[in-house]
């Protein structure tokens, strides 16, 4: 039977196979997020929360596979999801229009920069305008992570989403292990992000 999931947006919350466990961190974690009714979703319950379970966290739960997808980059050219396990990926769903999501785009661009042998972010926009106005943006902010429009592939999978900015965050065998609803602080992520990379 499916689960459906729920986020509380003020805990950084862990996937797991039957039930989602939520961590709390802190309430300056999460500090606004953007409506998203304006882009509305399919109200299914999504890949990523029905996924086949994965691997023993340290609670003796599983966790779950991260669903794979294939969209192409700001270059035109495929960004595929699984290729990059090994690394610590870090699925920022987002958009121009938001301003928590243009908040937290410089500290991102900071910690890639900082880690980019483990961790690799993806920013991947819901703008209805598409390349339209992201690219431009893009540039405008020097991004330099992989950014990609969903065409409703990522909403289907991981959605549906209460509010943007919401962040996935996998490990290095391509398992979700938090999900953050709203912006996210550096100081708050980057440990997260270390403690995954040396594991």
């Amino acid at each position: 039977m499916s689960v459906k999931i729920h986020y509380n947006f003020m805990n950084f919350s862990i996937y797991r196979s039957k039930t989602l466990l939520s961590v709390t961190v802190s309430l300056a974690l999460f500090i606004s997020a953007c409506s998203n009714s304006g882009n509305r979703q399919s109200q299914q319950t999504s890949d990523a929360s029905t996924a086949a379970p994965g691997e023993t966290a340290d609670s003796g739960q599983k966790l779950k596979d991260a669903p794979d997808f294939t969209l192409n980059n700001r270059n035109g050219k495929p960004f595929t999801l699984s290729e990059h396990e090994g690394k610590v990926v870090v699925l920022n769903i987002w958009a121009t229009w938001c301003p928590p999501c243009r908040e937290e785009i410089p500290d991102f661009i900071e910690i890639q920069k900082e880690m980019r042998d483990n961790v690799l972010f993806v920013g991947a926009s819901v703008d209805k305008e598409g390349w339209e106005v992201v690219r431009p943006f893009a540039k405008k902010y020097d991004i330099n992570y992989p950014i990609i429009v969903d065409d409703g592939t990522i909403r289907q999978k991981y959605g549906p989403f209460r509010g943007i900015p919401t962040t996935f965050i996998i490990n290095k065998k391509g398992k979700v292990e938090y999900v953050a609803p709203g912006m996210i602080q550096k100081q708050k992520l980057q440990p997260i992000l270390k403690k995954l990379a040396r594991r």
